[in-house]
């Protein structure tokens, strides 16, 4: 795929860098791809670390590509990443895991790393897609997707023990990790469609949990990434028919509703989430 192996990079030596991401229904907006947004938040997180460069930006309609990603060869996925780098001949990856291990190789640091990894890794694997099965059809109640939140829970409240007097807290310490930027995306969907569609609020008893979400409304590499609640909206009403062209009679009504306003973005949290302090 790369003509050279990856070795770490300076801002000298990368000419430009530029990261497409899946466009909104307005083609220009984040869309609800919680890949794009877990590449995006870490670029951002490197970003603002100082060890890898500024980065461009692209929306992509995939039925309706902008001519930069099509002259890279790129046609059918995003994310995708492609670096202009003196010396060397790059071919654009459209694969999220590769893209997260070519930026980590090349810029390295900016992003907290220790052994609790595993921990939170098995902690985490597995509520995005008890989510998804409920979402669909397949599991017909909340039990499975709760039992995995409070797996989440637990190990959060595990990790707020380790550092009692951290302001903000993530899945390895008390700044985010590699593996926050693949849950965050994951779990914010979960709470705005959960609600959005179905009604379904995440217990305010996962206290742990709730502060997590607190956490990263607070950290500009989120929010700076973040599809809008109606995007993710748009993406999880009729999930039978996923990535479909033609917008569905709830879709439209969404979009009718939200047509001239500014959008909304779930970022506030139960109280019991923030740190309170009595004196």
């Amino acid at each position: 795929m790369i003509g050279l192996q990856p070795t770490m990079m300076t801002d000298k030596d990368t000419k430009s860098i530029k990261i497409f991401f899946k466009a909104g229904y307005d083609n220009e907006c984040l869309g609800a791809c919680y890949q794009s947004q877990r590449v995006l938040m870490f670029a951002e997180l490197k970003a603002k670390a100082g060890v890898m460069p500024l980065f461009e930006k692209t929306p992509v309609n995939i039925s309706k590509p902008p001519k930069a990603f099509k002259e890279l060869g790129l046609h059918l996925r995003v994310p995708a990443l492609y670096l202009d780098i003196r010396g060397q001949d790059f071919d654009a990856i459209d694969i999220a895991d590769d893209i997260i291990v070519e930026l980590d190789s090349r810029y390295q640091g900016g992003i907290l790393k220790n052994e609790l990894d595993t921990e939170a890794e098995n902690a985490t694997r597995n509520f995005f897609s008890k989510f998804c099965y409920w979402m669909r059809g397949v599991a017909k109640d909340t039990c499975q997707l709760e039992t995995e939140l409070k797996l989440v829970d637990a190990h959060l409240g595990s990790i707020n023990e380790l550092c009692p007097e951290a302001e903000w807290l993530f899945l390895c310490g008390d700044r985010p990790a590699l593996l926050d930027c693949e849950v965050l995306p994951k779990l914010h969907q979960v709470r705005v469609a959960a609600e959005g569609v179905k009604g379904y609020e995440i217990p305010r008893s996962l206290t742990h949990l709730w502060r997590y979400l607190h956490s990263a409304y607070n950290e500009p590499s989120f929010v700076s990434s973040c599809p809008s609640d109606t995007e993710i909206l748009l993406h999880w009403l009729d999930t039978d028919h996923p990535g479909t062209l033609k917008l569905s009679p709830r879709q439209q009504q969404l979009l009718k509703e939200s047509s001239g306003k500014p959008p909304k973005y779930s970022f506030s949290v139960p109280a019991t989430a923030t740190k309170v302090l009595l004196e």
